[in-house]
């Protein structure tokens, strides 16, 4: 008997640009549906990302609600979907597993229908949001409430919010790490090719030991998702490290500059700036969290952690290791691959890599 069937499909045409034997098959069969699919491209305008986030979620949606069979519906969000809230206290922001509704008057069609229409909305010109990414998110989080409300099935419905996804902690293997999709690989590489100087980070912070960032191992990420479908729980649910396990800035900037082999010093500066100012460093100006603090609430996973049954699966991982905190994770080979990805279009980098990192390089790969 096959366990696995592919489809070769499309989010982004009708029907997912599946055959109709191919969707009847579908709408037979299936009883779960996990809807991971999407862009994670920071820099693009929201007119270009609304597609392959907002509509092809909405077409996944009507697919699943044609389900007979359908238990779950899973769809991978961000925990970065709701970061135009404001501070609770200093620069924290705190964020609970529920649903934050950016919009004076609700109507998720009509604001869906305004971005469609324009590439905008009231509600995403009424805020700050860190990215059109995170807009994009956070509507289709609350479209894919409404529809399934709509259906009478909105108990059928798990939001999975990811903060940062960085290296496994344990499965497949410990480091495990896509190199150009970790945005700490990414950082870790360009600050390792940077001259010395003085980089500007942007940040409302009093000190910048208040500023952290919060990095979740995939491995983490993937068994929260399983274990919270397995329990039935539907809503929102943060596959995050937390307060317990989040990185301080400064301490991992200790380790990350710790690989960094060209002369001089390179140290932030740390000023009072808006996330979002031209002043910053370019890795600030696309990575604008990178001076904030946010407080994810976990307390939907700290629950069911205490389940019996989940208390049986010892090799679960669902929370990061605290001893991990503030420690440079990420395999030496993966940051040395992304170097060589970004010097396969820039000679300077290339010399810079000649000259000071070729023979560490050749000991790692």
């Amino acid at each position: 008997m096959n366990r696995i069937t592919v489809m070769n499909g499309d989010i982004l045409s009708p029907d997912l640009g599946l055959s109709p034997d191919e969707l009847n098959t579908l709408r037979q069969e299936v009883d779960v549906i996990i809807h991971s699919a999407s862009s994670i491209n920071l820099a693009k305008p929201l007119d270009a990302l609304s597609d392959v986030i907002i509509r092809a979620s909405e077409r996944m949606a009507d697919i699943a609600l044609t389900c007979p069979s359908l238990d779950r519906f899973v769809y991978v969000s961000t925990a970065y979907s709701n970061a135009h809230l404001p501070p609770t206290e200093g620069i924290e922001v705190e964020i609970k597993e529920v649903i934050y509704d950016p919009s004076r008057h609700p109507n998720v069609i009509k604001e869906w229908e305004q971005v469609k229409e324009s590439g905008s909305s009231d509600a995403y010109r009424a805020h700050d949001f860190p990215w059109p990414y995170a807009y994009a998110k956070n509507l289709t989080e609350r479209l894919l409430i409404h529809l399934f409300a709509q259906s009478g099935v909105k108990d059928k419905l798990l939001i999975l919010r990811p903060s940062v996804i960085g290296p496994a902690q344990n499965f497949p293997v410990p480091g495990y790490n896509v190199p150009l999709s970790s945005p700490t690989t990414m950082i870790a590489a360009v600050l390792a090719l940077s001259p010395a100087g003085s980089p500007i980070i942007g940040t409302r912070a009093g000190h910048p030991s208040q500023v952290s960032f919060d990095e979740v191992p995939v491995d983490v990420v993937v068994d929260r998702l399983i274990a919270h479908l397995a329990m039935g729980t539907n809503g929102c649910v943060h596959a995050v490290s937390g307060k317990r396990a989040r990185h301080q800035a400064t301490n991992w900037w200790k380790s990350v500059i710790s690989i960094r082999l060209l002369p001089g010093k390179l140290d932030l500066n740390w000023e009072d700036l808006d996330w979002k100012s031209d002043e910053q460093h370019p890795l600030a100006q696309l990575y604008v969290i990178f001076g904030s603090s946010f407080g994810f609430h976990d307390d939907k996973t700290v629950s069911l952690s205490r389940h019996g049954f989940i208390e049986t699966c010892k090799e679960l991982q669902l929370f990061t290791n605290i001893h991990l905190a503030d420690q440079f994770r990420i395999p030496m080979e993966d940051v040395y691959f992304v170097m060589n990805h970004i010097a396969n279009s820039d000679a300077g980098v290339r010399r810079v890599i000649q000259l000071y990192y070729q023979d560490s390089m050749m000991a790692k790969l």
